[in-house]
Order: structure tokens, then C-alpha cells, then sequence
């Protein structure tokens, strides 16, 4: 980045002027213009982080701004961005980016724009969701001591009965509402925040909220996906593994993986199991167990319906695989 001071022009003191914003030194319109405003905001922003106070933007001063903007979660668009070089970037895959962005056209990049990094990913905003688990995912924020998950009751009068609240782990970036907490008709509101070490602008502890999401629960209970080959506590060979399960009858772009966790090691594989009747026994490729150890496992197979936000899975079966 080049040098900025008072008369500069172009994009990348449109970045500045959006750092300086996001962090809360008021640099005046967004215009690409280094003004007086934009000054008089680098001057408090060098006088709060022990910089030389000249009002002009070099190095020193660029690289304290890029490294406070990171905590709140947020990018700046450059020349030459797309989302997959962000996403890619960033560590975060292309799907949760745009999913936290979706009110931005990802073929329309202005440079200047501010990204978030950080959101709920599942359930999406809007959502109709049936009357069964709700399933909560967000992205992760490295420097996070834990989430706060919020569910409030939209249509409940009485406010203080209207939260449901729960704490997260750093390590966990979900969280699932049984149908017993979560009621019918009735429409919520989710808020995800993280509780951070490290406030750039005090010094201490910060919280950064993820936005919101709305959604409506519906009606019908969903039941999880059952499987009925293999048996359970059975013996199957490689050369004749035979799957059957049964799935929800729901409308929308949906996925099915079979996950086969052995119970003597820590051998783990997943397996696509996309099919058009998937409740009609299906047998498997003896090629894709061409690395799979003979022995005991145990097998869930996972749905997901994207188009409705919807995450199920089976209760687990344990078998034995035979060469």
C-alpha cells in the first residue's frame, strides 16, 4: 500500500476510511478522499496505539489497522478480490463465505466493501424449518474462548421468558434445539456471538456478534434417516456390502453420507450415498472398501436438505466387515 496522507485519492483510502470506520474513528463519507475528517481520524486512531502522530498513513500505522480490523471479523475488499480468493485466503470455505454474505453480489465486488468473515452459516435467514431438532453452525473465529448461542421467541409478549440461551466451547461451532425447547408455529430469531481475550480499542475482553437470523418452525416432525442394511450387529464382506435407509420425504437439493467409524482403531471413512430410491437395498462398489480394514465398525448415515437448512442423522449400527 502506498503512502496516504491529507489530498490522497483512490480506492485504497476509500480501505482506509472503511477501516477507520468499522473501528470506530469517524473518518466522515466514504468518497475515496483523504480529507480533513479522514485525518483527524488517523491522528486519535495514532494517538490511542503509541504511533508517531503525523496524520499520515505509512507502514507502521497500516499494518496496526489491518491487524485490529482482524479481530472484528470483517475484510476490506482490494483490486483484483474475488470471494474464492478471500475465502481461500482466509481458511474459510467458499460456501459459508457467501452463505454469511448473501446480500452481496458475489459477481459485483466493489473494492472498499466490507466482507464478513464470520457468521451463522445454518439455518439460513428466512428459513421455514420443521417441527424437529434445529441445528445451529456458524464460522470459526481463531482467537474465540467460546460462543453464546441465542433463540428468541418472536411472537411471545412476555420478553423475559422469550430467550433461550446457551454457552458454546471454542471447540464446538454448533449447537442443536431438541422440538421441546423450539415450538410449533412460532417464529424465532438466532443470534451467535463470540467471546474473545482481546478488545484491540480497550484492551480487554470483547464480544463480537455474528448477525441474525430469523426462522419459522412449522408443523411437521421430521424423522432421522433409519437404516436397515446392514443389520445391526451383523457380519458383512467387502464383496457384498449391501446398504439400505430410509430418508424424509423433503423437497430440496439434499445429500446422504454413509460414515463408517471403526470401534478397534481410529479409521474413519465417509462415503456419497446420493441415489435417486435410496430406500431400495443398494449394493456398494466393493472397490470403495478396497482400504478399509477388516473388523468392527459402527455406521450412521448423515442427510442433509440445504435448500431447507436441515441436518439429520441416523442412529448408529455396529457390524462386522469380512474380506
Amino acid at each position: 500500500m502506498r503512502i496516504l496522507l491529507k489530498g490522497s485519492t483512490g480506492y485504497d483510502v476509500t480501505q482506509l476510511q472503511s477501516t477507520l470506520k468499522i473501528l470506530g474513528y469517524n473518518p466522515g463519507a466514504i468518497d475515496g478522499v483523504f480529507g480533513e475528517q479522514t485525518e483527524s481520524a488517523v491522528i486519535k486512531f495514532q494517538q490511542g496505539n503509541t504511533l508517531v502522530v503525523d496524520g499520515i498513513v505509512g507502514v507502521i500505522t497500516w499494518e496496526n489497522l489491518q491487524k485490529q480490523i482482524s479481530y472484528f471479523g470483517v475484510y476490506i475488499v482490494q483490486p483484483g478480490d474475488t470471494f474464492y480468493k478471500i475465502a481461500q485466503a482466509h481458511n474459510i470455505p467458499l460456501s459459508d463465505l457467501l452463505a454469511i454474505n448473501s446480500g452481496i453480489d458475489p459477481y459485483n465486488l466493489l473494492i472498499g466493501r466490507v466482507i464478513q468473515l464470520i457468521g451463522i452459516t445454518n439455518p439460513k435467514d428466512g428459513a421455514a424449518l420443521p417441527h424437529a431438532d434445529v441445528n445451529i453452525t456458524w464460522t470459526k473465529v481463531p482467537y474465540a474462548t467460546g460462543y453464546r448461542v441465542v433463540v428468541t421467541d418472536l411472537d411471545n409478549p412476555l420478553k423475559y421468558l422469550a430467550d433461550f440461551q446457551a454457552t458454546v466451547s471454542a471447540d464446538n461451532l454448533s449447537y442443536t434445539y431438541k422440538p421441546g425447547v423450539l415450538t410449533k408455529r412460532t417464529h424465532y430469531m438466532i443470534t451467535v456471538s463470540a467471546d474473545t481475550p482481546f478488545d484491540p480499542t480497550t484492551g480487554t475482553g470483547y464480544t463480537i456478534p455474528f448477525g441474525k437470523v430469523h426462522i419459522t418452525i412449522g408443523e411437521s416432525i421430521i424423522n432421522p434417516p433409519v437404516i436397515l442394511m446392514p443389520l445391526d450387529n451383523s457380519t458383512v464382506s467387502k464383496a457384498n456390502f449391501v446398504l439400505q435407509f430410509t430418508l424424509p420425504e423433503l423437497v430440496g437439493n439434499r445429500d446422504s453420507t454413509l460414515i463408517l467409524t471403526s470401534t478397534e482403531s481410529s479409521f474413519s471413512k465417509s462415503f456419497k450415498v446420493n441415489a435417486l430410491h435410496p430406500e431400495i437395498a443398494e449394493p456398494l462398489p466393493a472397490t470403495w472398501f478396497a482400504d478399509v480394514p477388516a473388523g468392527t465398525y459402527e455406521a450412521v448415515v448423515v442427510y442433509v436438505n440445504s435448500t431447507l437448512g436441515i441436518t439429520l442423522k441416523s442412529k448408529p449400527i455396529r457390524f462386522t466387515l469380512a474380506e
